[in-house]
């Protein structure tokens, strides 16, 4: 257990293998999944994830790569299970600790592609705590979904309009969202069929409780 400890000494190295797991394999790929990590911790905690056997780096075109080796691929069972644990056992996160860029990304880490219907599907968030909220775009298809903060100029097949606190609950299973659309914590705008489209591919972080409800503060 010390030993294990020593290596996963910190949340970066348990982020980073996290999100080796799910495809990202550059340095500019990892950071944009980590805000708030530098250039220069991230080169350092790769190296030494790939010094302890559990990263591979190959060089490719653009720069370099990594990949979960064997005994990575193991840790990812357990990274999955705390990350359940922790969402079942500790505060939620303060709405100050929330980025809306990161929300918007993990949210597209969760499409169920298969969910989706055959035409690709754009969908528009807008946070509203502030006078100039930030405007997030979903760009959702069967071959997989992104986020992007750029005017995709493509019409938008749903509109969510919420505050950030509002969508996280959701995304972590805090609440459903039939219960943060009948509280109008989140306003849906879209046909009924494309509304249902977006619910139904989103759903929840692979986090989320499903078998309890999660500790609730205040």
């Amino acid at each position: 257990m010390a030993a294990a400890a020593e290596v996963l000494n910190d949340s970066w190295t348990l982020l980073i293998l996290r999100d080796l797991a799910e495809g990202r394999a550059s340095r500019s790929d990892l950071a944009a999944g980590l805000p708030g990590i530098t250039p220069a911790l991230l080169t350092k905690r790769l190296g030494e994830l790939t010094k302890a056997g559990l990263v591979v780096k190959a060089a490719a075109r653009g720069g370099s790569r990594f990949a979960l080796t064997e005994a990575g691929r193991d840790l990812v069972p357990v990274i999955d299970r705390l990350g359940r644990w922790a969402n079942r056992h500790l505060p939620p996160p303060r709405v100050s600790d929330l980025d809306p860029g990161l929300l918007a990304r993990d949210l597209c880490r969760g499409v169920d592609t298969a969910a989706l219907p055959a035409l690709p599907l754009v969908v528009h968030i807008r946070f509203t705590e502030s006078a100039a909220p930030p405007r997030w775009w979903l760009m959702l298809s069967r071959d997989g979904a992104a986020a992007t903060q750029v005017d995709p100029g493509l019409p938008a097949a749903v509109r969510i309009d919420c505050a950030i606190g509002a969508l996280a609950g959701v995304w972590l299973g805090h609440r459903t969202w039939g219960e943060a659309v009948r509280d109008q914590a989140i306003r849906l705008t879209g046909t009924r069929e494309a509304v249902r489209a977006v619910i139904g591919c989103l759903g929840v972080s692979r986090y989320a409780s499903r078998d309890a409800p999660p500790v609730r503060t205040g």
